[in-house]
C-alpha cells in the first residue's frame, strides 16, 4: 500500500509540463530614442556593450552609437546618401592577411555607393572607398572571405581588402536591389532583379543562370539539399532549391507575396512573406515542417538561444516571437514593444552574462531597448495551455492504479503484483532521462576533470581579450576564432564559431542532450570538448560557458 500512495503523488510530478516563460514576462522596457524622421530599415547591431543603429530616408542618413543606458556616444552622417539604406551593418573582428592587418571595425554601405570602415568605439573613419552607382549604390548584404569583404553593388560585385579598402576586382552582374552575397567553396553567389542567379569565382569570372522565378533580394543560402532562394514574383513567391554545381532546379515550393529575408541554423531554414512564417528542414531535400499565418517582409532574426523574431510590416504593426521545438512545431506569440506602424528591421540582442538586452527599431525611426535576466536565471512561469497527451497518459495511469487496488482488495495478490509492476516500469521509463541528466551534472560538479587551465595565446588578436574563444584541433593544426560575446552554453558558442570558420557542424539530439559527432566533415570516433581546460562530461547544450571562456574541441 505504501507503493500505491507514493505513486499517487509521483505521477503528476513526473508528467507535469515543463515550465514555459513568455518573452513579455521576462523583459521590461529600458529606454527609447526617437530619431524624429526617417527609417530604421536594418537591424541594430550590438558590438560588446555598444549599440549601433543606422537611419536613412531623411536629410541626414547616419549611423549612431549608444551605450547600454541609452547615452549617445557618437554618430556618423552621410548627407549624400540618396535613398533608403538597406545594407545591414557588418561587424569585422581584427585580423591580418596578405593585404595587411586591420583593427576591429564596422562596415557601412550607403546608397550613394560609398563604403566606410568605422571604429566601433568612437566612429573614427578607418578607410572609405567609392563603388559604382546606377541610380543607387549599395543596398545588399556584405560577406567576409578571409582578408576580403565582398561588396554587392548596383550591378555587380567587388572584392575589397579589409586592411585598406582597396578594390581587387569588380565583376558585372545583373541589376540588383538588396542583392546580398553568399560565400561558397567555389566562389560567390548573388541574385538580381531579373531573377538570374550569378556565380562569380575568386578571380572575378561571372556565370549567370536564368532561373525565371522572380526577383532575388537576399543572399542565397547553402543547405545540404542545395542552394536555397526565395524569389519574388508579381503574384507570389517561390522557395527554390538548386544544385550548387550547375544551378539545376531540384525543388519548388510555392509561397506568399513579397518574401522576407530567410535565415538558416544548421539544417533548418525559416522563411516569411505576406502570408506566412514557415520552417523547413533541408537535408537531401527541403521539407516544410510547419507554417503560421503572419505578415513579414523584411529581416528575420534567429538567435542562438532559439528565439526567432520577425517584424510585422503592417500599419498596425506588432512583433512576432517564434520558437521551434526541434521536431515539427513552430509556435507563435505576439509581443508588445511599444512600437507601432510598419517595420522591416530585425531586432538585436546582447548579453553581459547576467542581463540580456534586446533592441527594436521601426519605420518611424524609433528605437526601443528592453532588458531582462538571462534565461537561465529567470524564474519560470507555468504555461497555462493543456497538454492533452499528458492528461490522457495521467488518466490511464490512474486507471491502472485503481485496477491494481481493486485486485488487491479482492485478494488477487498475484494480479496486483503484475499490474503494479507495470505501473512502476512506466514510471521508471518516464524518469530515466531526467535522472541520467541530473546524475551527469552532479558527477561533473563533484568530480571535475583535473586538467590544466586553457591559456591565452599571444598570437591571438588583442580584440579577443575578454571574449569567448573556440579552438578546433584538426590534422595536427589548431583553428581558432574569438571575439564572441553573450553565449551561455558550449553548443551556442560552437555553432557561431563554425559559421565564422565555414565549418560544417553536425550532431544529434538525445534524451540526455545534444552531442556533436562531426566538425568540418571529420567524424573519427567522435569529438570531445573542454571548457577552460576542464573536460566536458555532460551534453554541449547543458555545458555552460562564462563571458571569457575558451572552448577546445579535439577529435577522439
Amino acid at each position: 500500500m505504501a507503493l500505491l500512495f507514493a505513486s499517487l503523488f509521483l505521477v503528476p510530478v513526473i508528467l507535469a509540463q515543463a515550465p514555459v516563460t513568455s518573452w513579455d514576462e521576462t523583459h521590461s522596457f529600458s529606454w527609447e530614442y526617437d530619431f524624429e524622421s526617417g527609417y530604421i530599415s536594418t537591424s541594430p547591431l550590438f558590438i560588446g556593450e555598444t549599440l549601433l543603429v543606422r537611419t536613412s530616408g531623411h536629410a541626414e542618413p547616419s549611423v549612431t552609437a549608444f551605450d547600454l543606458s541609452g547615452t549617445k556616444i557618437w554618430d556618423r552622417v552621410n548627407p549624400a546618401s540618396t535613398n533608403n539604406d538597406m545594407s545591414p551593418l557588418l561587424h569585422v573582428q581584427a585580423g591580418q592577411g596578405e593585404c595587411g592587418s586591420w583593427p576591429e571595425m564596422v562596415l557601412v554601405g550607403w546608397t550613394n555607393g560609398l563604403v566606410e570602415a568605422l571604429n566601433p568605439s568612437d566612429g573614427e573613419l578607418l578607410w572609405s572607398t567609392q563603388s559604382e552607382v546606377a541610380g543607387w549604390g549599395v543596398t545588399g548584404q556584405f560577406a567576409l572571405d578571409e582578408e576580403f569583404v565582398m561588396i554587392p553593388t548596383r550591378q555587380g560585385i567587388g572584392q575589397y581588402c579589409l586592411a585598406d579598402g582597396q578594390q581587387q576586382w569588380w565583376s558585372e552582374t545583373g541589376l540588383g536591389w538588396r542583392n546580398g552575397v553568399a560565400v561558397g567553396e567555389t566562389g560567390y553567389f548573388i541574385g538580381d532583379e531579373a531573377g538570374q542567379l550569378w556565380h562569380v569565382n575568386r578571380t572575378g569570372v561571372a556565370t549567370s543562370y536564368a532561373l525565371q522565378l522572380g526577383k532575388i533580394r537576399h543572399a542565397p543560402l547553402f543547405t545540404d539539399a542545395g542552394i536555397l532562394i526565395h524569389a519574388q514574383s508579381d503574384t507570389g513567391s517561390t522557395i527554390a532549391i538548386f544544385d550548387s554545381t550547375d544551378a539545376v532546379l531540384t525543388q519548388q515550393i510555392p509561397a506568399g507575396p513579397s518574401p522576407a529575408i530567410p535565415v538558416r541554423q544548421g539544417e533548418y531554414i525559416v522563411t516569411g512573406d505576406s502570408s506566412h512564417m514557415r520552417i523547413l528542414h533541408c537535408s537531401s531535400v527541403c521539407i516544410v515542417l510547419d507554417e503560421i499565418a503572419f505578415h513579414t517582409n523584411g529581416e528575420i532574426r534567429w538567435f542562438d538561444n532559439g528565439q526567432i523574431f520577425a517584424p510585422s510590416n503592417l500599419p498596425d504593426s506588432h512583433w512576432g516571437f517564434f520558437t521551434f521545438d526541434g521536431q515539427d512545431n513552430l509556435t507563435y506569440s505576439s509581443i508588445e514593444t511599444g512600437l507601432y506602424g510598419y517595420g522591416t528591421a530585425a531586432p538585436a540582442q546582447f548579453s553581459d552574462g547576467v542581463m540580456a538586452y534586446t533592441a527594436f527599431g521601426n519605420d518611424q525611426a524609433v528605437l526601443r531597448v528592453y532588458s531582462g535576466l538571462e534565461e537561465s536565471t529567470t524564474p519560470p512561469t507555468i504555461d497555462a495551455e493543456i497538454d492533452w497527451g499528458a492528461q490522457v497518459l495521467i488518466f490511464g495511469m490512474f486507471i491502472l492504479l485503481g485496477s491494481s487496488s481493486a485486485l488487491l482488495l479482492n485478494g488477487k495478490r498475484e494480479w496486483f503484483l503484475r499490474t503494479s509492476s507495470l505501473f512502476v516500469l512506466v514510471i521508471v521509463v518516464l524518469i530515466i532521462p531526467d535522472l541520467s541528466s541530473q546524475w551527469s551534472k552532479s558527477f561533473d560538479e563533484q568530480f571535475p576533470e583535473q586538467s590544466s587551465p586553457e591559456e591565452w595565446n599571444e598570437q591571438w588578436p588583442d580584440a579577443w581579450l575578454g571574449t569567448q574563444i573556440v579552438i578546433f584541433e584538426m590534422d595536427g593544426e589548431e583553428h581558432s576564432f574569438g571575439g564572441f560575446v553573450g553565449h551561455a552554453d558550449v553548443l551556442s558558442l560552437t555553432r557561431v564559431a563554425c559559421e565564422e570558420l565555414d565549418f560544417e557542424l553536425s550532431g544529434e539530439s538525445t534524451e540526455l542532450g545534444w552531442y556533436i559527432d562531426s566538425i568540418n566533415g571529420i567524424e573519427g570516433e567522435g569529438w570531445e570538448f573542454s571548457v577552460d581546460g576542464a573536460k566536458g562530461i555532460i551534453s554541449v547544450d547543458q555545458s555552460t560557458v562564462h563571458p571569457t571562456s575558451i572552448v577546445r574541441w579535439t577529435p577522439v
